[in-house]
């Protein structure tokens, strides 16, 4: 007597609904226990205002205004190239030593040239041991 193991024609199935319904019930417990790690962006720490006091008038100021063309204009009065920023700044923290220096630049003009007026502007305080130096974008 011969067995008959099945047919040719007999294809196997794979049930996988009990597969999909364990991962569903995973991703939803994972879900649910997750913690979720809230980071703090850029916190800028600005000053408070305070009220501004008649017996203490404010420090001298350098203003360093990096024009569309590519040059300094140094309070107004002067043009100077950008690679002789240090000179004048140093010029200026040596008869102001609580001065600020304050660099300006026009909408118009190379971020470049602003960032290198700026560190020579820093590296000319730092001789000196200030660092009151700061940038600004004009709104002209």
């Amino acid at each position: 007597m011969r067995r008959r193991f099945g047919s040719q024609n007999d294809e196997t199935e794979v049930n996988v609904t009990p597969l999909l319904d364990i991962v569903f019930i995973m991703l939803i417990f994972f879900i649910v226990t997750a913690t979720f790690v809230y980071e703090d962006g850029f916190n800028p720490q600005t000053p408070e205002d305070t009220p501004p006091d008649e017996n203490n008038p404010p420090p001298p100021s350098l203003l360093l205004y990096v024009q569309a063309d590519g040059f300094v204009s140094v309070d107004d009065a002067r043009i100077i190239d950008p690679g002789s920023t240090q000179p004048v700044v140093s010029e200026f923290f040596a008869s102001n030593p609580q001065g600020v220096v304050i660099v300006s630049a026009a909408p118009k003009s190379k971020v470049g040239v602003a960032v290198s007026v700026y560190d020579e502007a820093m590296q000319a305080g730092r001789s000196v041991g200030t660092t009151s130096v700061t940038i600004t974008k004009s709104s002209e």
